[in-house]
């Protein structure tokens, strides 16, 4: 009840029930439960909201979330056109590097390209064409480091997300949870030791006891509620990732 009372106290436009399901089904994974901790955390300090459009209502990208800066705590609201685990994560990833402040062009990205040198090669053919696209073509559009790492950080999270464990659908492309695993090696690690930890450290007392009373369930035995229902027929992705914010 936690995260579908919070979740629908924070929906400030539009319908939030997808945004809840989405939410509890991403929340028993460990990959995007700390992020999703910060998240219940922030909107009980009531500094997060969701903004929720039906999906070719608006013109706007597919999401966005917006940092309202002050001199005191940040505010965040959080813009989905459409709503899917993928982009609900993307969007909340920029929100925790806004929150803790994080300098990703350091050491984050410094893993990850450490982590391309010397694992990509290793991976299968798809992973190869995925993750390239990501880091050699897509992320070089953005003008700075800063930029660039921000970006990457979100797409990080997000590649997690439409895993063909977590939620396949709408993909040209199937990657499997544990393909990309053997290659983040050093990124899962910063996450682990580094990231985590800078979060847990806001996280609110109540979100920490639902947590802590909440199980994990291991992705690589769970069957995605969603599968892949992308056809040769449907709308063709022209970029592997199709939202820039």
């Amino acid at each position: 009840m936690l995260i579908r009372n919070l979740i629908k106290q924070a929906t400030q436009v539009g319908n939030s029930e997808n945004v809840i399901q989405y939410v509890k089904y991403l929340y028993q994974f460990e990959k995007f439960r700390n992020t999703l901790n910060l998240t219940l955390s922030i909107i009980k300090q009531t500094r997060l909201s969701f903004e929720i459009y039906q999906e070719g209502l608006v013109d706007m990208e597919e999401g966005v979330c917006k940092t309202i800066r002050s001199s005191g705590l940040n505010k965040y609201v959080i813009v989905l056109r459409r709503s899917n685990p993928y982009i609900i994560v993307h969007e909340l990833s920029h929100m925790v590097e806004n929150e803790l402040n994080l300098s990703l062009e350091q050491e984050f990205l410094y893993k990850v390209y450490q982590d391309i040198e010397q694992n990509l090669k290793q991976s299968n053919i798809l992973v190869q064409k995925i993750i390239g696209q990501i880091i050699f073509k897509e992320i070089q559009v953005y003008q700075t480091p800063k930029s660039r790492a921000s970006e990457l950080f979100a797409r990080y999270f997000e590649l997690f997300a439409w895993a063909q464990e977590v939620y396949p659908k709408d993909k040209e492309y199937l990657i499997r949870t544990q393909d990309l695993n053997r290659v983040f090696l050093a990124t899962n690690q910063w996450k682990k030791s580094y990231l985590d930890l800078q979060i847990m450290e806001r996280i609110d007392k109540e979100v920490k006891e639902y947590s802590d009373k909440t199980a994990f369930k291991d992705i690589n035995k769970v069957q995605s509620s969603w599968t892949n229902k992308f056809s040769p027929g449907s709308k063709k992705i022209g970029s592997i990732f199709e939202d820039d914010n």
